[in-house]
């Protein structure tokens, strides 16, 4: 990638270690920090910084809608990807037997929200998911004429999987039910076409950089129109369908802006092929290796996974040596941004191969020996 040294000048922990774990937290850039004091430096003024604040947040909207393509005035604000499959699952108010599809292995936030609605007759269908180059045409399969939501990851949190939308939303329409996308390991990685589902939230503290609590939701028209909000407050007074019913994070809407502005510089379509081009490496070079790739190579973001019986000593072996990945036992989960390096996926993938060697594996595939190991 050109200007690969500026950028990662731009992210110091970086000179550390082989940061590999953008898919639980993003790091920071040097300006975020900065950006987000520029709203208490404004909020000196009291009350009289308000349209400061609006205006902000409006600029903020509009990024966001053309990062995801949509129209800006669909985008809101929430605290988090949770609060909003929460605040849309409280507000559709389904009725007794009426479905809600997900996969067996969903994010816990993706499925716990509509599970307490058993309790009113609402039927919550968990597809198994056995091979993963099958997720998009399972969940396909899965819908009926009492399907009422299909809630679903954008990019799979264990797997690195990333569902085809396009064939789950014409799924939808065959049946009339709504599509719902958590696109937080989505956003920021990959192009997102937001549109083509009826509500796509995310959070920013993962591939968009940015902090925590704080979110946002696009909802479609049609969707907009079907919410009988519960939760409400000044923001959403009755008849007011919107979601959004209190004061929301300024300061992280402040920083957000600036991180949005800093990606928009670097250039989406270059972050976005980066993120291809990283991902492709580490996929092809474990799988050289000899080890079990649970990432599809035609259907990822910027996760890859592999499988593995001792995934957590993998994981602190790796730690040793300043590779910095997730444990999602037994899964290895490495992912890189924009500002990771060739280097950084070669010295992650040689790495497993020397830790096994230490460890006395029997076999580059990824079988140990367990005496081999201390």
């Amino acid at each position: 990638m050109p200007d690969a040294d500026p950028i990662r000048a731009s992210f110091p922990y970086l000179a550390q270690c082989v940061y590999l774990n953008t898919a639980s937290v993003g790091l920071s850039w040097a300006g975020e920090g900065a950006a987000a004091a520029e709203f208490y430096d404004a909020k000196a003024q009291g009350a009289g910084a308000m349209g400061a604040w609006a205006a902000r947040t409006e600029a903020t909207r509009e990024e966001l809608g053309a990062l995801l393509h949509v129209p800006p005035a669909t985008v809101d604000f929430v605290s988090s990807t949770t609060e909003a499959l929460n605040l849309l699952a409280l507000s559709l108010r389904l009725g007794r037997g009426q479905q809600v599809v997900v996969a067996e292995d969903e994010f816990p936030s993706v499925v716990l929200p509509w599970a307490h609605l058993a309790r009113g007759g609402v039927e919550l269908v968990r597809v198994p998911v056995s091979r993963e180059s099958e997720r998009t045409r399972l969940l396909c399969e899965a819908l009926g004429a009492r399907t009422r939501i299909l809630a679903v990851s954008h990019v799979h949190w264990r797997t690195g999987t990333r569902v085809d939308l396009v064939q789950l939303a014409a799924a939808c329409r065959a049946y009339d039910c709504r599509l719902i996308v958590d696109g937080v390991q989505a956003v920021g990685a990959l192009p997102v076409e937001a549109a083509v589902a009826d509500a796509y939230c995310a959070s920013v503290f993962k591939w968009l950089l940015s902090g925590f609590g704080l979110g946002f939701v696009a909802l479609s028209e049609r969707l907009a129109q079907e919410l009988n909000p519960v939760v409400r407050g000044y923001s959403n007074e009755s008849p007011s369908r919107s979601l959004r019913y209190g004061h929301q994070n300024y300061p992280g809407i402040f920083a957000l802006h600036a991180t949005l502005g800093y990606l928009r510089s670097v250039g989406w379509q270059r972050i976005h092929a980066r993120v291809a081009a990283l991902a492709a490496r580490g996929i092809g070079a474990l799988r050289a290796a000899g080890f079990e790739v649970l990432t599809p190579e035609d259907a990822h973001g910027g996760i890859v996974s592999l499988r593995h019986p001792r995934a957590s000593d993998l994981v602190r072996a790796l730690a040793g040596q300043a590779i910095l990945v997730e444990d999602a036992a037994p899964i290895v989960r490495a992912s890189a941004h924009f500002y990771n390096s060739d280097d950084d996926i070669d010295r992650f993938a040689s790495a497993l191969v020397g830790s096994l060697r230490t460890a006395g594996a029997s076999r580059a595939t990824g079988r140990l020996d367990p005496a081999g190991w201390p």
